[in-house]
C-alpha cells in the first residue's frame, strides 16, 4: 500500500480526485495539508508521516514547483504525482525537468492512474530489493544506429562471465536485433513470453525463457513482425526478476527511444551512451545524452563508452570535452576480429587486444581494481560543431 500526502489547497478538482481514489486499491490519502508548506515544515511532514509518495495540486503553479524543489532535496527518492487542472506540453516539460513523472488531470482516468500506482509500488519494492543487495542493472544505449552497442554489450557480457559472476543479457531491440543471429540461437521462447508471464515469473519457468551461451543467459527478442503488447509494470517485473536473480543484467537497446526503453533507462543504475569517433554519431550522441536529462535521468547515470577509437580518429580527450564529461571507457577499431566472431559465433577472445578492454571494462562494472580511466588532452573539436 502507498500512503500518500496530499498537498495544497482544497478544490474542486481535488474533490474529485479524492473521490476518483477512494476505493483505489494500493493507495490510501494518509494526511491532507491545505497549504503549500516552506522547506522547514516540509521536513518536518517528512519526518512525522514519512509518505511513500506525494499528490501535489499546482493551483499556485509557482509556490508548488518551488515545493518539488524542496521535496527534491529532502526527500529524492519520495516521488511526486502532479495534479492540475489541464495538461499542456510546457507543463510536462517544466515537470519532468524537476523530475515529476506523473501529471493527473480531469476528466480523471482511474485506469491510467491505477497503473501509475502499481508502477509506483513496484519501483517502492524494488527499492526495498536494492537495499537487500539486488544486482546491478545496466542499459546499452547507441547514439545512432551501427555505433556497435550490441558488440560491446555481447562482449561485456562475456567478460563478466568469465570471471565467474552471473550475468543475463536482454535484447530489447525489437526491430533491429542481431544477437540471436550472432549467436547462431533459435530460441523458441522471447521476450514476448517473457511479457505474457512476467506476473507469474520463476526458475522453472525462466530457464525456458532464456538461451544460456558460453555462461551468459540470453532473453532474445522474437522475430520481426511478431506481436507484442509491452507495459510499463510488466517490462519492470521482468527487470526486477533480472535483478533478484543475476548479479548483472545487461540490457541491448535500439538506437530510437521507445516506451519500452524508458522504462529499461529509468530502472537502469548505469546508462552506457555508446558512441563513435564520427561527426554524425556525436551530433547525435549529444541530443541523446540532452533528451534523457530533458527526460529526468540523473546525468551521473549516464557514462559513455568510445567504441571504434584509432590514431587516426578524433581522440578521446576531444569527445570528452565535447560532451563535458568524461569517457568511461575506450574500445579499439579491429573490424578483421569483431567479423570473425561473429562468424563464428562467438565473443571476442580474452587473449586479444579488443577482448582485453572489454575484461578491462567488465572488471571495473564489478569493481575490480584494474581499470584505468580514459586520459584527458587537447581539443580541437570545438572547432567542428561551433556556431
Amino acid at each position: 500500500m502507498l500512503r500518500a500526502l496530499l498537498i495544497g489547497p482544497e478544490s474542486e478538482i481535488v474533490k474529485d480526485l479524492k473521490e476518483n481514489l477512494a476505493g483505489m486499491p494500493g493507495l490510501s490519502v494518509s494526511q491532507q495539508v491545505e497549504r503549500y508548506p516552506d522547506r522547514v515544515e516540509m521536513g518536518i511532514l517528512l519526518r512525522q508521516l514519512n509518505p511513500d509518495a506525494v499528490l501535489l495540486n499546482l493551483a499556485d503553479y509557482q509556490r508548488a514547483c518551488q515545493l518539488i524543489g524542496h521535496l527534491g532535496a529532502l526527500r529524492p527518492q519520495v516521488p511526486v504525482i502532479a495534479v492540475h487542472s489541464f495538461c499542456d506540453r510546457q507543463v510536462l516539460l517544466e515537470l519532468r525537468h524537476q523530475g515529476v513523472r506523473e501529471l493527473w488531470f480531469p476528466p480523471f482516468q482511474v485506469e491510467q492512474m491505477q497503473h501509475a500506482v502499481q508502477r509506483l509500488l513496484q519501483h517502492k519494492l524494488a527499492a526495498a530489493h536494492h537495499q537487500a543487495g539486488a544486482g546491478t542493472l545496466i542499459a546499452f544505449l547507441p547514439a545512432r544506429g551501427g555505433c556497435g552497442a550490441t558488440t560491446v554489450a555481447v562482449n561485456t557480457a562475456a567478460a563478466l562471465a568469465r570471471n565467474k559472476h552471473a550475468v543475463l543479457l536482454a535484447d530489447f531491440d525489437l526491430h533491429n536485433s542481431v544477437i540471436a543471429f550472432w549467436l547462431k540461437l533459435e530460441p523458441k521462447y522471447t521476450l514476448r513470453e517473457a511479457i505474457e508471464r512476467a506476473d507469474r515469473l520463476e526458475e522453472c519457468i525462466w530457464r525456458n525463457l532464456v538461451e544460456s551461451v558460453r555462461g551468459v543467459d540470453i532473453l532474445c527478442t522474437p522475430p520481426p513482425g511478431t506481436p507484442m503488447v509491452l507495459s510499463g509494470g510488466k517490462t519492470f517485473a521482468i527487470l526486477e526478476y533480472a535483478r533478484q536473480n543475476y548479479q548483472f543484467a545487461l540490457v541491448d537497446l535500439p538506437d530510437t527511444l521507445f516506451t519500452s526503453c524508458w522504462d529499461v533507462l529509468e530502472n537502469s543504475k548505469h546508462i552506457m551512451l555508446v558512441v563513435t569517433p564520427e561527426m554524425g554519431s556525436l551530433h547525435l550522441a549529444r541530443r541523446k545524452l540532452d533528451q534523457l536529462q530533458n527526460y529526468g535521468i540523473p546525468k551521473s547515470n549516464i557514462h559513455l563508452l568510445l567504441n571504434r577509437c584509432s590514431h587516426l580518429d578524433i581522440q578521446p580527450a576531444e569527445v570528452a570535452k565535447f560532451f563535458g564529461m568524461p569517457i568511461l571507457a575506450i574500445f579499439g577499431n579491429d573490424y578483421r576480429a569483431v567479423n570473425n566472431s561473429f562468424k563464428d559465433a562467438k565473443f571476442s577472445s580474452d587473449g586479444s587486444k579488443l577482448g582485453a578492454q572489454y575484461t578491462s571494462f567488465a572488471r571495473y562494472l564489478a569493481g575490480e581494481p584494474d581499470f584505468k580511466e580514459a586520459k584527458a588532452g587537447v581539443s580541437k573539436i570545438r572547432r567542428i560543431f561551433s556556431v
